[in-house]
């Protein structure tokens, strides 16, 4: 098992100073001797959205133990040699970042988990060019910073619903069940580009749709001024693109001013702390999600997962409430993580070299490969592993004493 220690969790502060690792410094020759294949990461281990880091840390900590039981990676072992915590605060993650790609020892990288920490860093460590997972960043430039119809970067792989792939499945949804909606989105990378990417899909389904977008700060407390004017613009149901702690406060919100409509939330709304903060008013929320967890007779990756993520971590914030089935944000969180490495590490295996080139091109010819979240394939044109097929649309319902979740069908 990794752990975090004090020698490895390190806020970035003191890392100002590195320089960036040149490309012309990566050589085919670096790293093959290694009796370990040696990891890096910055993500948010502490902070307010510490929930996505340390969720992440456990996908990608379960992924590095079952490989090492089963005897590693070509007979070496694998490990998390650096673990940086940025809080996923933008310039930490940069800084993080520098630290990570001056050393020229780790075999790949583990991304920050928020679009915007991922945002100050991904263009560093594209010209660096050893292999990055991006486990949660949804904001599609951090992968296709032309488009999705353009050709990715070269070395990023990505295991988060990407906001166009959720667009897809949320604004068809949207546009034949409203006629006038509003939107709040986040001030970040991920709410501009989400709101961006909805709106353009809600519109083409069905243009008569009226959009009232309203955007908000993370950690704001006060979002009355944005309801209200929603409120007055006479719509149907409220769409927001945020995260659950910021959902907490729009939630209440709207109780606290009566405003009885539909909420609708991209996936990210329905982290731990919605739930956690929200309690039974979550209650009747829709998004779209991975519903691997919720779906009966689930694939063999999926009980193995299930199990040994039981074993090691036992029924924790993460497992939920229910001691006999998982709740369904581990696949917004964990999963992605620990799909993630097992791309990576089953990429290394079968370009039998840590030589970055070879280890991108195993990965993009990797097919149908199964994972937790879905069966996934990659090609040199397609770096995403979630497609829409993967999502359905979800509603927040009570069973019971327990807050649960059920597929929308049709």
């Amino acid at each position: 098992m990794t752990t975090v220690t004090r020698r490895t969790l390190m806020l970035s502060a003191g890392a100002a100073g590195l320089a960036t690792l040149l490309p012309g410094r990566i050589n085919a020759t670096w790293a093959q001797d290694a009796d370990t294949i040696r990891l890096g990461l910055t993500t948010a281990l502490t902070g307010p959205y510490n929930e996505f880091g340390e969720g992440c840390r456990r996908g990608f900590d379960l992924a590095i133990d079952l490989w090492n039981a089963a005897g590693g990676i070509n007979g070496k072992k694998i490990e998390i040699v650096t673990a940086l915590d940025d809080q996923m605060v933008p310039d930490r993650a940069a800084q993080n970042m520098r630290r990570l790609l001056d050393d020229p020892s780790l075999v790949g990288i583990l991304g920050p988990a928020g679009s915007g920490a991922t945002m100050a860093v991904i263009d560093m460590a594209t010209a660096d060019g050893r292999p990055y997972v991006n486990a949660l960043a949804q904001a599609t430039p951090a992968t296709y910073p032309d488009g999705i119809d353009k050709p990715p970067r070269a070395n990023v792989f990505t295991f988060g619903i990407l906001s166009p792939v959720e667009a897809e499945v949320l604004g068809a949804y949207i546009a034949k069940s409203y006629k006038k909606i509003g939107l709040m989105h986040e001030s970040t990378a991920y709410g501009v580009s989400g709101r961006d990417t909805l709106t353009n899909v809600i519109k083409a389904a069905n243009g008569d749709v009226e959009i009232t977008p309203e955007a908000y700060n993370q950690r704001a407390t006060d979002v009355t001024a944005q309801l209200v004017r929603i409120q007055r613009a006479g719509v149907e149901a409220l769409l927001v693109v945020g995260l659950g702690t910021d959902l907490v406060n729009i939630r209440r919100s709207m109780l606290r001013l009566g405003l009885d409509l539909p909420l609708v939330t991209s996936a990210g709304g329905l982290s731990l702390p919605y739930f956690e903060g929200a309690g039974e008013a979550a209650v009747g929320t829709i998004a779209p999600m991975v519903s691997v967890l919720v779906r009966d007779n689930p694939r063999p990756e999926v009980t193995r997962f299930i199990e040994e993520y039981k074993k090691k971590f036992g029924t924790d914030r993460y497992w939920g409430p229910d001691p006999e089935r998982p709740q369904l944000q581990m696949s917004l969180i964990v999963i992605p993580a620990f799909d993630g490495a097992n791309v990576l590490f089953e990429g290394i295996k079968a370009a039998g070299s840590t030589e970055p080139g070879k280890v991108i091109a195993a990965i993009e010819g990797l097919k149908d490969l199964p994972g937790v979240n879905a069966v996934y394939s990659f090609t040199a044109q397609r770096h995403h592993g979630i497609q829409p097929e993967s999502l359905s649309m979800l509603r927040v319902i009570k069973k019971g004493d327990r807050i649960g979740l059920e597929v929308l069908e049709g």
